[in-house]
Formats: structure tokens, sequence, C-alpha cells
């Protein structure tokens, strides 16, 4: 397997996945990012175009996969490549051939499931001023206001916003309004419709997964411990570290400069949801760990975007949609507590 291992291990995900899975066996799910030619044992079986997801099944402690499936990633349908019908089950070895290797350990590409834990910060817990202040004359701040001092505990975030191709790589499908830009964060998913992405990625990945707190992104988003007070994440110059006002849709992922913590497009691309009900500030709100109130009609987004104007891409701004609501420049990013 050393060419599997060497162009795309980093790309996949040992897990369980469908009630039909027996339990001898794990499965390897790997999201392609560029078209790619499967051969086993040395033999051409099958071309994959870029975005569809390849799945091999193997039997427990076995060193090799016995079984191959291909997930067309515009049909929906799936078929196996390996073995077929009157060959031998025994096990095989593969090869992926592909003239992008370089590029694709080079690039984000990697950004599937089995590499989220690489791309994961550890954010130091802290305290720090939420919100915009009093005497500052920001236009669309009230919701901002008043500013007040909150503690978070450590928590892991990820650098980067939910791409299409790790979409893709739990789900299966693509809702992405802004599509063939795998590595373009995932857009037009509605807060519910993330929460059935998260359970899925739980259960493949045994770890937990959520939305981040607004408390918890906002102090993310200034940089924590690390914050140099800036108005955007990472800079005064928003063109610097977001993209705004860009008619053209979104971008790749991590194109731009990093904040602080080396997180990106935490101002503009995508505004991101949070996992809190949206109201306005209260006095009466926890100080520690806050996680807004226990129920709402609106769900807080957080970041701006790239079509938005540069105003809200402030670390401080706030707003809020329906849970049912999707929209092609909202998106989301991880993150998952401390053990």
């Amino acid at each position: 397997m050393k060419q599997f291992i060497q162009s795309i291990f980093l790309l996949v995900l040992f897990g369980s996945v469908g009630s039909a899975q027996k339990k001898d066996e794990s499965v390897v799910r790997v999201c392609l990012h560029s078209e790619t030619r499967i051969l086993i044992n040395g033999k051409v079986r099958t071309t994959v175009a870029a975005g569809d997801t390849l799945k091999t099944y193997f039997k427990v402690n076995a060193n090799a996969p016995y079984k191959v499936i291909i997930c067309d990633r515009i049909t929906g349908k799936s078929r196996q490549i390996y073995p077929k019908e009157n060959e031998s089950k025994g096990v095989c070895i593969i090869d992926i051939d592909d003239e992008s290797k370089a590029k694709i350990l080079d690039s984000l590409a990697a950004l599937s499931i089995f590499n989220l834990e690489n791309d994961e910060v550890l954010v130091k817990g802290g305290s720090y001023l939420m919100g915009l202040s009093d005497t500052a004359d920001i236009e669309g701040g009230d919701e901002a206001r008043p500013q007040h001092k909150v503690t978070v505990d450590d928590f892991y975030i990820s650098k980067y916003e939910v791409t299409q191709a790790l979409w893709l790589a739990v789900m299966d499908s693509n809702p992405s309004i802004h599509k063939d830009c795998y590595l373009c964060p995932v857009d037009h998913v509605s807060w519910n419709q993330i929460q059935d992405f998260i359970n899925r990625l739980n259960k493949l990945t045994n770890h937990r997964y959520r939305l981040p707190t607004e408390a918890e992104w906002e102090y993310a988003a200034r940089g924590g411990k690390e914050s140099k007070g800036y108005y955007y994440s990472g800079s005064d110059n928003l063109d610097e570290v977001g993209w705004y006002r860009n008619l053209n849709g979104t971008r790749t992922v991590g194109l731009k400069k990093a904040n602080e913590l080396g997180l990106y497009d935490m101002s503009g691309n995508v505004s991101e949801w949070c996992s809190d009900w949206f109201e306005a500030y209260s006095s009466k709100a926890p100080a520690t760990n806050p996680k807004g109130p226990t129920n709402g009609f609106l769900k807080a987004i957080r970041g701006g975007n790239s079509i938005g104007l540069a105003e809200g891409c402030y670390v401080f701004m706030r707003g809020g949609m329906l849970p049912s609501f999707s929209d092609q420049y909202i998106g989301f990013r991880l993150v998952k507590d401390v053990k």
C-alpha cells in the first residue's frame, strides 16, 4: 500500500459507516481532489473524478483492503470495483496513480476527515472584553453592546472554515452554491443541517466536534491570549486577512494572512454559524463560558462574508438567522473541548 499511504493517506478516515457494514469490517473514506486512476495490484481498474468519494473496506486486523467502492459525485450511486464478480475476495494492494501527488500533499486537499486534528489550534483560555465599547463610533454596532468581561476555558478550533471537500467526505453530497471549488468553504448550509453533519462526523471520528459559542468564536477571532487588539481577525487592514465586497463568490480557504493564533478567514469569505441563540447581550448572562439563552428564535452568525461590507467583518459584529435558513455566504468552522 505504499503508493496509497504516500499520496492519499492524509485524506482518509477509519470508522464505521452505515448499518450494512459488518462487525468484522472497518472502512476508509477518501475524498479525491483531482482526477485519479485507481490501480489494484498494478492494474488500472477505474478513473475517479475530482470530488468523488472512495470507500475501501478492511477486514479487522488485516493489513490490506478486500473491497473497494466508488461513490459517484453526480449520480450519488455506488459501484464496487474490487473484487469483481467471480474474483477472489482475498486481500489486495491498492496503488493510487495521480499526476498531482505533490500538489495534493502540499495543498489544503489534506483538509478531509483524517486530517482534522492536524488542522486544529489549541486556544488557551482567558478573559477578555467581549463586544464593542460604548464610546466607539461604529455604524451597526449596537448589537455588540454593551461590552462586557467574559472568561472562556481552553478549546480547540479549526484553522479553516469547513470546506466543501470535508462536507462531501462526510455527507456524500455538496449543497454549496459556489460549487467546483472543493477547498472553498461549504456554503448554503443551515444551522440544522450542520447539526446532522456534526453528528455524522462525530460517529465517524469518535470525537465530539461542535459549533463554537459566540464567546469562543470572538475570543479566537481576536487572537486569544496573543491578541494585538485588531479590529479584524489578524489585522487592522482587512485586505490582508479577509475576502469582502467580492462579487465573484467565496474563495479557497487559507489564502489570506492568518490571525495571531494561526486561524484563517475569520473576517470575510463566509459568515459562520455559532451554537448560541441570538439575543441582545444581558448583564444576567454567565461571565464564564457563556452559551447564550436556553431558547430563542434566531441562531448567532459571526465574521462577515465575501459579498458584505468591511464593517461586517469586525471581530465583534454579530447577527442572527433562523436555524432553518441557508445562504450562499454562510458556512461554519468546528470546535472541540479539551479533554
